[in-house]
């Protein structure tokens, strides 16, 4: 399983690895927040950041975790 943002491997993440989610870490924490994730959140999330079914958001996570944690 991976994440429906993203692509990362759930593997590679422990919060979805442990919960079984459908996005990883940071997808929840930027995209869906406090909210249950759901498949209507994820496909609004995903015409956020235009992308198209197949597409996947690319991402830095060492800097969007130090973004979230507010390391320089």
């Amino acid at each position: 399983m991976s994440c429906k943002i993203c692509n990362e491997p759930s593997k590679n993440d422990l919060f979805s690895y442990v919960t079984r989610d459908q996005v990883c870490s940071l997808c929840k924490l930027q995209f869906i927040g406090g909210l249950p994730t759901t498949e209507q959140r994820i496909t609004t999330a995903r015409a956020k950041l235009l992308l198209n079914p197949g597409e996947f958001w690319v991402r830095d996570r060492a800097a969007d975790a130090k973004a979230i944690l507010g390391y320089k």
